[in-house]
């Protein structure tokens, strides 16, 4: 599911009739010479734009389905009384936390790799453009194996933390159904809320100000995909900064509220 949606990214925009065509567009649509006059369609920009797209309105949905299923079984047919006598609760609670959270971070990375691996054989590799070697260094900041392993980070760190919603979900729900689709609602939403609050700021560029906005990317739901830029870059830019500060409050605070719902409980978790 991942790496299908990841084809449905923008990979070209015509400034002639403002159309924009997506990867399996551009592949489809375009001819090999006119793909290979233009370094727009290297495999590896198109690669570095596989988190964009409907990838992102779905990520909610693809990233719980590898804990939901067991957790919601484990929850119902009352295994969880069990396990956590055995183990204590606070251990139990952590492990289904890790389990969920590196099950939803894979659930992308191994999507987005799928994906990295077919564009790489659809377009063609960067060093076949003929782009000098100073323009190549003003336009772009890292390497093309650098781009690539920032990509992957990104999926994996932004797959991972999309799970929480689901995962504080689980603590008091026990319908796979409405933690799959609640949490889908709730990101389309405040994401929408984003971006209307972005159109209207660049509607006015008199009262334009770059520090709100870097602040709003940082707080928006994909926000978790900028964290790896510190492994890359000097200096830490504000979307960073703001993203990392955001979702490490966002990740303890839903940790907790899992955390103290399920220590709610009497019958050991049920």
């Amino acid at each position: 599911m991942t790496c299908v949606l990841a084809f449905t990214a923008s990979a070209y925009m015509d400034t002639t009739t403002d159309k924009s065509y997506t990867v399996i567009e551009a592949f489809l649509t375009f001819d090999k010479k006119f793909v290979e006059s233009d370094y727009t369609f290297a495999s590896m920009n198109v690669f570095s734009k596989a988190l964009s797209g409907y990838i992102s309105m779905f990520i909610p949905i693809i990233v719980a389905f590898p804990f939901m299923v067991s957790f919601c079984a484990e929850r119902n047919n009352g295994l969880m009384r069990f396990t956590i006598t055995r183990t204590g609760k606070m251990r139990y609670y952590l492990s289904k936390f890790f389990a969920s959270f590196l099950g939803g971070g894979l659930a992308v990375f191994l999507g987005v790799a799928l994906f990295g691996i077919c564009v790489r054989f659809m377009f063609p590799a960067f060093s076949s453009y003929d782009i000098d070697p100073e323009m190549k260094r003003m336009m772009f900041t890292l390497s093309e194996g650098q781009v690539v392993l920032d990509t992957l980070l990104s999926a994996f760190v932004y797959g991972a933390f999309s799970t929480l919603p689901a995962f504080f979900l689980s603590s008091f729900c026990k319908n796979p159904y409405i933690i799959t689709c609640l949490p889908f609602m709730l990101v389309y939403i405040w994401q929408t809320a984003i971006n209307k609050l972005q159109l209207k700021m660049f509607a006015d560029f008199t009262s334009f100000d770059q520090s709100f906005y870097d602040k709003l990317i940082g707080f928006s739901p994909n926000s978790p995909q900028y964290i790896p830029n510190v492994l890359f870059f000097d200096e830490i830019q504000p979307v960073t900064k703001y993203a990392m500060w955001f979702n490490g409050i966002y990740l303890v605070v839903l940790l907790a509220g899992f955390i103290g719902i399920m220590n709610l409980r009497t019958d050991k978790g049920n």
